[in-house]
This record gives structure tokens, sequence and C-alpha cells, in this order.
């Protein structure tokens, strides 16, 4: 209240407050200080000589003067003073202070200003009109001891006026009239609405009711309009009779200060009155003196009621003995001021939780006068503080309720806390005190090891990084966390800041779940993925692994070997003939017979159907033909029979040197398949090796790759590619985005990707045909979507091959071709698959490039390769795409079902959108929706089709066919 009471001094008395402190030279100005001297407040206050310098020479020399006498003598101030604002306009100013002692410092020197510009400006008028007064003749003495400022002579016997001074001058009477007025005339100057009290008020000093007669009205003068006047005087009477001698002054200035004062009180009056909160004035007893709108309204009574009262009526008994002990120590001057919590009933007996705060104004003498409250309601913000509490009970319990490690950490990276799952997962035990003490209040990394998921190397401490960064940080995924009896477990995790609200880091909070299980199973997995079911031997995925292993060391130790491609021959009479069951027997022996030709170090891989793959250490070609030629012999020798039928068994051998001068082991590859292709066309039962130099001879294959070659390279050039749309939607068949597929319009009709795309990554054109793809699919968006025919919520999947993620020159093309469309690229997703190409200098830049623009980035055909779980922790990816190989088998395998829920809880847990493509049937999409998957894609819901008449279904729900 009493900052409220110095606002209002300073706005309405135009003054303000200052102090000096001698002993550190600092002086303080109120903001009516500032108003003053016409400076801005968030300047700062100046320095003592400064402000002396805002002084009139002859006041700066009386108030340095005083402030001296004040510091000798112990006593104050009070003198009239003109300063030089800072616009350069003079002002008067009252300037009051003293002098404060302090124990053994200097004294404090502090006083205050007010505005008397307008008063000494006032009185010097008055002065000179005085003066003038003096001037006149005798009969202005009686006047002017009475210091009006015009004379008025009264003659009852004529009701003549005769005015002297300025009064005459605004009538426009003249010294020659002697200022001579009528009383008809005089009244009819008087304004309308005071002429019956003028008169009556003469009318009763002459009557002897009153000794003096005292008017204030209103003047009606030509040009000037509306004067406010002061009349006094006395009658006399002598023998020439009676009459009235008297001043006039005008008061005009005056009436507006009292009006401008009226109009201060008022808006201060309603100030309080419409405060937010509650303000009263209380009497020393207790009861409510002046109370405003917010204190009614708050306690439910009217204003009539409320001044009834005392506050002890309306407080809880609870809370009166705290308050009346306050309000003892406020009367006995051991307090200026308390501020307390306490409880109002409610009119209608509700509780009202307020604050109050309360002083006390004393008078001259400082005797108590009333008390100042002001009251605000606490309620809203007493139930917010409980909904807290409740709230940190509830986080409490949940801390420990869950399944989760959490530990917490502060700002420089030691424990504070650790919920009883934590304990568990570290191998100790959350009640027992010693395991408590190895824990909190220790630092993070000596409490918590991370290591490697494949090898003994230990792991950095990742809270320091968080704790620096205030970025939020997780450890690769199966990270293995080291538990008190030195066994390990397989850990997911996150890592996160917890901020003050100034955003600087206060600590941080590491979650961890352990998923040793889903480590397991992807082991299992790994070899499961990396290796043929039937035969034991790696499969084409193992086996194109193994080849590039064997070209980085051809590259590195000039060591040489050979790819060999083994096709056997009649296996079709034995498969039609005897069954499958018969040819997946053949082929396992035809694998355990190869395997026993081979050492340790050579691979011998199942591709797929028939077809046999092998990685020969050989330092010439005659080695390699040599383990071609035991090929040859072990299946002639196999001497297959089944239910006492013999068959005749044999194979074709195609090899090609590994050697440095290729450029990838594609190209091995294309050239072994070329040499098997020879020998078959060579009588079948034999071995053919690549000769580059002989390539013309080498029978039909070369030409048959030539004529790929050709067909795809026009196709490219002549645009007999085309995409087709397959939708892609969610749990509930509606369309959430397309997967752009690769089609080849030949003259021969529509091709499949499965048709040309593996004789062009023989022939090294994946990087053109996803430049063509990339291209053709986001002209395909940016022209739908100018003519408003690509729906809004829908997104596009594009493939990528591992050539081109491999191709710098490409990342930079596909940078660029984003950057360049007028298209939303966050509705872009690519599809990548496993590869070493993810594993390059350039993958992770891209991909962060592609993110950093909107894109999004899925894993395809996962769970395809013996390490697609590993690829989580390398490839920052957005989603999963499950291979259809699982999907496929989900509904009689229970090895592809363990698959496909170990896929959806490290998505769940990664926070990864999961698509499975290939659904075909209401009970695969069944089982794959409560398995946790996201997105769904095959023919169950769409086919694939040209973009314009897939998106004449772009509102449609694909119900489950």
């Amino acid at each position: 209240m009493i900052n409220t009471a110095i606002d209002v001094f300073e706005k309405y008395a135009r003054g303000g407050t200052w102090w000096f402190d001698r002993e550190t030279n600092e002086l303080w100005w109120s903001r009516g200080i500032y108003k003053l001297h016409g400076l801005d407040p968030d300047a700062g206050p100046p320095s003592i000589d400064t402000a002396l310098t805002y002084y009139e020479p002859e006041s700066r020399a009386l108030v340095e003067s005083a402030i001296e006498k004040a510091i000798e003598a112990g006593t104050g101030w009070n003198l009239t003073l003109q300063i030089v604002r800072a616009d350069g306009a003079k002002r008067f100013v009252q300037a009051i202070g003293m002098v404060e002692p302090r124990e053994g410092r200097e004294p404090l020197i502090a006083g205050a200003f007010f505005d008397v510009h307008a008063q000494m400006r006032l009185r010097a008028k008055r002065e000179r009109l005085k003066q003038r007064l003096i001037d006149e003749n005798a009969r202005w003495k009686l006047a002017g001891e009475n210091m009006g400022l015009g004379i008025v002579d009264i003659d009852f016997p004529t009701s003549r006026y005769r005015l002297s001074g300025p009064m005459g001058q605004w009538l426009a009477l003249t010294h020659d009239d002697n200022g001579d007025i009528s009383h008809d005339a005089w009244l009819n100057t008087i304004h309308p609405e005071d002429r019956a009290a003028y008169q009556a008020d003469l009318d009763a000093h002459r009557a002897g009711e009153r000794p003096l007669h005292l008017a204030e009205f209103r003047l009606c003068l030509p040009d000037k309009g509306e004067v406010w006047v002061k009349q006094t005087g006395r009658c006399v009477r002598d023998a020439a009779g009676e009459r009235l001698i008297g001043t006039l002054s005008d008061i005009t200035e005056r009436r507006k200060d009292q009006q401008q004062v009226q109009e201060a009180w008022r808006r201060l009056e309603q100030t309080l009155r419409n405060a937010p909160i509650g303000i009263a004035l209380v009497s020393t007893e207790g009861r409510w003196l002046t109370v405003n709108r917010a204190l009614c309204d708050m306690v439910g009574y009217s204003e009539d009621e409320l001044l009834l009262l005392t506050f002890q009526d309306i407080t809880h008994p609870d809370d009166l003995e705290t308050d009346i002990a306050h309000v003892q120590d406020l009367l006995a001057g051991r307090k200026r001021s308390y501020r307390m919590e306490k409880r109002y009933f409610h009119k209608n007996g509700n509780i009202v939780d307020i604050q109050l705060d309360v002083s006390l104004l004393r008078d001259e003498m400082g005797q108590p006068l009333h008390f100042i409250s002001q009251i605000q309601d606490i309620t809203e913000r007493k139930r917010d503080h409980l909904e807290l509490f409740e709230a940190r009970e509830l986080a409490e319990v949940t801390f420990e309720a869950i399944g989760e490690g959490v530990i917490r950490v502060d700002a420089s990276g030691r424990i504070t806390d650790a919920n009883s799952a934590a304990y568990s997962l570290l191998g100790m035990v959350a009640s027992d005190g010693a395991c408590t003490d190895r824990v909190i209040g220790h630092c993070f990394g000596d409490v918590v090891e991370f290591f490697d998921a494949d090898r003994e190397e230990r792991l950095a401490d990742p809270i320091s990084e968080v704790l620096e960064t205030g970025e939020r940080v997780r450890v690769p995924i199966f990270t293995r966390l080291r538990r008190r009896d030195g066994s390990s477990l397989s850990i997911v995790d996150s890592i996160s800041p917890i901020h003050h609200e100034d955003g600087s880091v206060r600590g941080a909070v590491f979650v961890f779940q352990d998923i040793s299980d889903a480590r397991r199973m992807t082991e299992e997995l790994v070899h499961q993925a990396s290796h043929d079911a039937l035969t034991g031997l790696p499969n084409r995925r193992g086996f194109e692994e193994a080849l590039e292993r064997a070209w980085k060391r051809v590259r590195t130790s000039l060591l040489p070997a050979f790819v060999m491609y083994l096709d056997l021959d009649h296996f079709k009479i034995v498969n039609d003939t005897c069954g499958h069951a018969a040819g997946d027997e053949l082929l396992r022996q035809v694998a355990l017979a190869f395997r026993s030709m081979l050492r340790e170090t050579d691979v011998l891989a199942r591709l797929g159907g028939d077809e046999f793959a092998a990685i020969v250490l050989s330092k010439d070609v005659e080695g390699a033909q040599i383990v071609a030629e035991k090929f040859i012999r072990a299946a002639g020798d196999l001497g297959f029979t089944f239910e006492g039928r013999s068959y005749a068994v044999g194979v074709s051998v195609g090899i090609a040197a590994l050697g440095t001068h290729l450029a990838s082991t594609e190209a091995a590859l294309m050239h072994a398949d070329a040499a098997l292709y020879a020998a078959k066309d060579s009588g079948r039962g034999r071995y053919h090796v690549y000769q580059p130099e002989h390539e013309d001879d080498q029978g039909t294959t070369a030409a048959a790759y030539l004529n790929t070659a050709q067909l795809l390279q026009s196709g490219l050039e002549q645009n007999l590619f085309a995409l087709y749309l397959q939708a892609i939607v969610d749990a509930d068949g509606v369309r959430v985005g397309y997967e752009a597929l690769l089609r080849f319009e030949g003259p021969n009709g529509v091709v499949g990707p499965d048709d040309f795309l593996p004789a062009a990554k023989r022939l090294g054109m994946m990087t053109r045909i996803d430049r063509w793809v990339v291209t053709e699919a986001l002209n395909m968006v940016e022209e739908y979507d100018r003519r408003g025919l690509w729906p809004q919520d829908c997104y596009l999947s594009i493939n990528l091959s591992p050539v081109s993620l491999a191709d710098p020159k490409f990342h930079a093309e596909l940078v660029t071709a984003l950057d360049q469309r007028q298209l939303d690229v966050g509705r872009i997703v690519f599809e990548i698959i496993e590869s070493d190409a993810l594993f390059g200098a350039h993958y992770p830049q891209l991909i962060q490039q592609l993110r950093d623009r909107g894109s999004h980035v899925w894993l395809d055909d996962f769970a395809s390769g013996y390490n697609s779980f590993d690829m989580l922790k390398r490839a920052a990816v957005d989603g999963l795409k499950i291979d259809r190989s699982f999907v496929l088998g989900i509904e009689q395998d229970p090895i592809d079902r363990a698959v496909i829920r170990s896929i959806g809880d490290v998505a769940n847990a990664l926070k990864l959108q999961v698509t499975a493509e290939g659904v075909e049937t209401p009970e695969v999409f069944e089982l794959l929706r409560r398995a946790g998957v996201d997105g769904f894609q095959g023919f169950l819901f769409h086919r694939p089709e040209p973009a314009a008449a897939a998106l004449l279904q772009a509102r449609t729900q694909f119900a489950p066919a």
C-alpha cells in the first residue's frame, strides 16, 4: 500500500522522492523526480555532480549550503528552488530534505521534490497585483488588506456597484464613469446558476446572520467566458447610508486546481474500487471502513453488508490468533507491515484462501489511524499447488512402478535418484543401503558402464554430451551395460536433458530397457537371414557380403581369387518327376558334396533354386579349373536314387577372375554368369573360364548381355520405362501413401523389374535408372499437385539402389533436384536396402540432408539380411519395411511371426514407422495388425497401376478385399 500511496502521490501531486548515499556516492531518484527533470527513468540516475547542474546557480548555492548545514546540525531543509529541465525549461520546485544518521557510517541524505511552478507563478502574479493595489489610492487600501485583486463598493441606497481594478476592466468600465454599474447589470453578469446563492448570502450578511459576506460565483464576461471570483466584504453604515466594502478575487485557477485535485481523488477512489485485488481500510478495532468491489466479490458480501462486520467475523478461527498477533505487533510499532496466508468465510459458507498484506497508517503525532489491507484470492493457486503435489506424487509412484530403469543426474553429472527397476537392471537392490551408497551422489560414468554390442570395448559416457549440448542422445541399440556381478545386458535407451526456465541445462534423465532377449533373437536371425534354410550354406545375401570381403582382400593383398557360378544339369527332371521333397534332398546332397571339395577359406553358397556360387582362393586359373573339375566329378559320382530309381545329375560351371582391374564385384559376377551360360551352350557338364581378350568367341552369352544392355539403353533414351503406383494403407484401410514401382513397356508388353533389374545391376546401369526414377517421380507429384489431383495427406515412396547410395555424384544430384522443386518434399519417402553403401563416408551426410529437407528415409526389405538389426545402430532412418518373404509365411511359420513381433518391439522402442508389403489375405492383414504394424501394402488392397488410374481412387478407403 505504501508503494501505491507513493505512486498516487507522484502521479497527482507531481512530485517525487530521492536519496543519496555519501559512502557509495549512489544517487537514487523515483520516477517522479525523473519526470520533473524531463529525463527517461530507464537511462538510470545521474551522478550527484550531474544532478546539481540542473539547478539555477542561485538555487544550487542554496541547496549545497542547506545540505552542508543539515549534515553538521542534523536538521532538515525546506527550500523553493528553480531547476532547468533537460529540455531547457525552467521550473520552480519545493525541496525538502533531511539527514538520516547511521551508526558508524556516513549519514544517508533523503528528500522529496514538489512541482510548485504553477503556485509560484500565481504567487508572482499576486505580488504584482498587490504592488499595483498599493499604488492605488486610499480606497484600495482596505481591499489590499484582504489580498484581493479588485475592489467592490456597493451602495445599497442607490443600488450601485463601484468596481475597480481588473474587474472593472473585464466589465469594460472606464474611469470616466467611476467604475459604476447598477445592481441589475451586476446580477446579469453573474452566472444564472449562481445568482440566487449570491443574493442569499449578501442578504444574510446585511441581516446580521453572517459576520462576513463571502461568496464564490461565476461571472460571464465579454471575451473571457466564465471566470470564477471570490467576493468578500463587510457592511458599514455612515451618514450616507449602508454600504459594503470588499474585494473581488479571481479564483479561476484555484477552482481548476481544486477540480483537478477532486478529479485525482475521484480517479484514485475509482482505481482502488476497481482494482483486481481486494483493498480495504480497516479500523484499529477491526471494522471495515472502506472496501472495494474485488473484496466484496471475493467474500460474497455487498459493500453495505461488509461495512457492518469486522475482519474477525469472517476469518477462520484457526487463523485468527496469528492474525491478531500480527495486528498487535503493528500497533506496538514492532513491525511496519506483515503478510500472511489465511482463510476467509465466504457468505455462502465456503472457504476462501487469501494472501493478506497489511500496513498501519499513523497521523502526524504517530497515533494509529487505520490499517491498509491488500487481499488476494489465492484459492486457485492453492488448488494448483495441491494438483502439482498430487501430480508429483503420481510421477514418483510411476517412477517406481514402470519397468524401465530411470536414473536422474544433476548438472555436474552426479546421480540424484534412481528407481527400483534401475537398481535391478544394474544387479542391485534398491532397499539395500550399501547399493544406494554406491549409486546416489556418484558420477554417472562410475556407476553405469557402456560396452560395444559386439566387442569388449568400453564406450564413452554419453551424459557429458547431453549436459554440454542440451540435446537428446541415444547409445547404439544393443549396447551392453555392465552389471554389478560382471555380467552384461543389451539395452535400448534415451538420455534427455532437463532444463531450467531460462533454457540452461540443470540435469538429465537416463531411461533404459533390457532387450537382451531381442538381441538373442537378432543373433539367431542374423544366421537365418544370411544362410539357406535347406542346405545350411550362405544364401545370396551372405554370398554377396562374402564376395565384397574377398574383393577387398584381393585389392589390398593382391591374393588372387575366382568366382564360380554353378548350375545343376537335369535338376528340373528330378524336381518335376519326383516332387519338391526329392528335389530338396538332392540339393542337400549336392551341397554336402560340393562343400567337401573346398577349403575352409573358400566359400560355397546356394543362390536359389539349383544355382550355386563359390569363391575360390587360387594363385592362378589352373587352380580354379581343378576345383571346377572336382565339382563336375562330384556331381557325376553322386548317383542320386529316389524310390528305387536312379537319376543322373551334372553341373555346369562358369569361372571368372576377381581381379583388381574390375570396377566392382558386379563385373566379376557378370563375367562368371556369362561363362556359365557359355558352358551350358557348349553341352553342359563342363566349365568355362571367362577371358576378356576372347569375349567375342565365348558363345551367345555375351551377345545376350549386349542385347539386354541395348534394350535398357533404349528404354532410357526412348522413355520406355514407366512408374506404376501401389497404395499403402493404415490399419483402417485408409490410403496414406503410394510406392512408385518401375515397369518396362517393351515391344512384348509391360515387364516387371524382376526381369530386367538383375541384368541392369550386372551391367552397371542402376544409377542411371535411379536417376530416371527420381526425376519422373518428382515430376509426377509436382504435376498432379499443381492440378489438384495429388492427395494432400499422401506421401510417395521412391526406391534407391545400393549402387546409387554409394555414388557421391548421385547424392549431389538428388539433393539439388529436391531443392529446385516447387513441392513439399516432406511428402517424399526414400526406401533403401541394406548394403555396404550404408556404411560409406557419404551415406550419413546424404540421409541427414534428405531429413533436413523434411523427407523421410525407410529401410526396405528389413530382416531379409543378416545384419538388419545391426543396421539400426548405424542408419538414421524413420521407418522400416518388412520383407515380403516374412509376410507371406506368417500364417504357417512361427519363426516369421516371431521375426515380425521382434521388428514391432524394436521399432516401437525407437519410434519408427513399420510397413509390411506383400499383404494378400485378410488373415495375414489381421496378424500384422496385432503385431503392431502401422502400414500395409499388397494385392489385398490395391494392385499396381498407372498413376492416373491409381489417383482416381485417391479418396477411396481401401478396405480389405
